[in-house]
């Protein structure tokens, strides 16, 4: 690892608002964009790189990420994932171990839209290589959150809609192209593939749902992560128990009170928690479950990572499916 390195991985994050890809060079990407008014979303110039009979080197912030470009790249590039499963990625920092395989990177894919603050800083002080938001192009949900951190801030969990995931996908295959021309008949080839399965997902998650009373498709989370999916799938998010897209914010004891009054007036069946929630959020979605002065279920949902392999939600499209099941399971009950 480069000595300068090593400083930035020991000194204080900077949660400067520029970024790597903002500063790539060339002119590979004819759909650069200059003027994005977020400077986090914006794509790089992308350059063919040597490889010398060696795999392309690709980097990716999340395990969803990391399964997605895998089916599109295949064994034509060797795979780094920096936040390993079951990790929350709202309270991950990277590693001397990540930032040695970024360094090392000949393209790094991140979800954007603030979800990979800590490393923001980091990436903003180094000479990386292009570093493509995967989200970018997605239509974003705003938050509402506005203050010094998050002016205008947006909701970053787009991984819940299949239909986004289509989006990083083309991204993906659009960049892997770029950087690696002689593979990109392959790249294209696998994305379409995968583009094909992603749509087969969307339709059987419809499937799956139609059989719920419209009136019981309410959505009551642990924070703001399945926003995507029920605008896509038609729910409704009467409230949150933390209202926020960060899960490490604390909900006021009015917050909790005004919860726990919406579920009982809208009948709400079920209340949910992401398996990476840390003990105290889950003990809070308890608490309101219990305030409701009925039997109110708090299902455990795959949120923040996909699950350990061997398990069900492994890949991508089994964590959409599982999480489908628990959510008609729980919300079709008399």
């Amino acid at each position: 690892m480069r000595p300068f390195i090593i400083a930035i991985v020991f000194s204080i994050f900077t949660l400067s608002p520029l970024m790597a890809a903002g500063s790539a060079t060339g002119s590979g990407d004819a759909d650069h964009d200059n003027h994005d008014e977020n400077p986090e979303m914006t794509l790089p110039r992308i350059e063919p790189v040597s490889l010398d009979g060696r795999k392309l080197k690709v980097v990716a912030t999340t395990s969803f990420i990391g399964d997605v470009v895998t089916n599109i790249a295949g064994s034509a590039a060797e795979i780094t994932i920096l936040m390993p499963r079951g990790q929350n990625p709202h309270s991950w920092e990277p590693s001397p171990r990540n930032i040695a395989a970024i360094d090392d990177a000949d393209l790094i894919f991140i979800n954007g839209l603030g979800l990979e603050e800590t490393l923001i800083g980091i990436l903003g002080d180094m000479k990386t290589a292009p570093v493509v938001p995967v989200s970018k192009g997605i239509d974003v949900i705003g938050t509402g959150e506005q203050d010094d951190h998050h002016p205008g801030a947006v909701n970053p969990h787009v991984w819940f809609s299949p239909r986004n995931v289509i989006i990083w996908t083309r991204n993906m295959e659009k960049s892997l192209s770029l950087v690696n021309p002689t593979n990109a008949e392959t790249y294209e080839m696998a994305a379409e593939a995968y583009i094909s399965e992603l749509e087969a997902l969307d339709s059987e998650l419809r499937k799956m749902l139609s059989i719920l009373n419209p009136d019981d498709k309410k959505l009551v989370m642990d924070h703001a992560t399945f926003d995507y999916y029920a605008r896509e799938y038609g729910f409704n998010n009467p409230g949150n128990v933390i209202p926020s897209m960060n899960d490490q914010a604390e909900p006021s004891a009015r917050d909790i009170a005004a919860l726990t009054e919406l579920v009982k007036a809208e009948n709400v069946k079920a209340i949910f928690v992401g398996g990476t929630a840390g003990r105290g959020l889950k003990n809070l979605a308890a608490s309101v479950a219990a305030e409701a002065d009925r039997e109110l279920p708090v299902v455990e949902l795959l949120t923040g990572s996909l699950a350990p392999e061997g398990q069900r939600g492994a890949n991508y499209r089994d964590f959409i499916r599982y999480n489908t099941e628990m959510i008609v399971e729980a919300l079709s009950r008399e």
